[in-house]
């Protein structure tokens, strides 16, 4: 089988995707809203007495869209906990990725905010 950048050969001989598949920040290139959602999440145009106050989406608006699809609650806590804290293993990625200088600090810049904007 041909080698892809996106696959990676286990010790078992199948094929996963690679860890940093698509790890690609297209705000760096294209000018867009918070996390894509220039329409928001919702079709009834909710928002978050948070998101009224800052001006961003936050978990506040990500838990509601988990109760709407019915998603329990514990769940989406523990479906949000990675965007909440720091990784570290992202910040490796991108500091050996081939992105240049002034990117790198931009791309954790955003990374940086957008934590901020869920956790605040």
């Amino acid at each position: 089988m041909p080698s892809y950048p996106s696959l990676i050969e286990t010790l078992k001989g199948d094929y996963v995707l690679s860890p940093a598949y698509d790890l690609i920040n297209t705000r760096l290139h294209v000018d867009d809203t918070d996390f894509a959602l220039n329409k928001g999440l919702f079709k009834d145009d909710f928002h978050s007495k948070r998101q009224e106050i800052t001006g961003h989406v936050n978990q506040d608006d990500f838990k509601e869209l988990g109760k709407r699809l019915g998603i329990i609650e514990s769940r989406i806590s523990v479906l949000l906990a990675p965007f909440l804290s720091k990784n570290p293993s992202a910040e490796t990625l991108i500091s050996h990725s081939y992105l240049t200088d002034a990117n790198k600090r931009a791309y954790l810049q955003m990374i940086s905010t957008k934590r901020n904007y869920l956790i605040k």
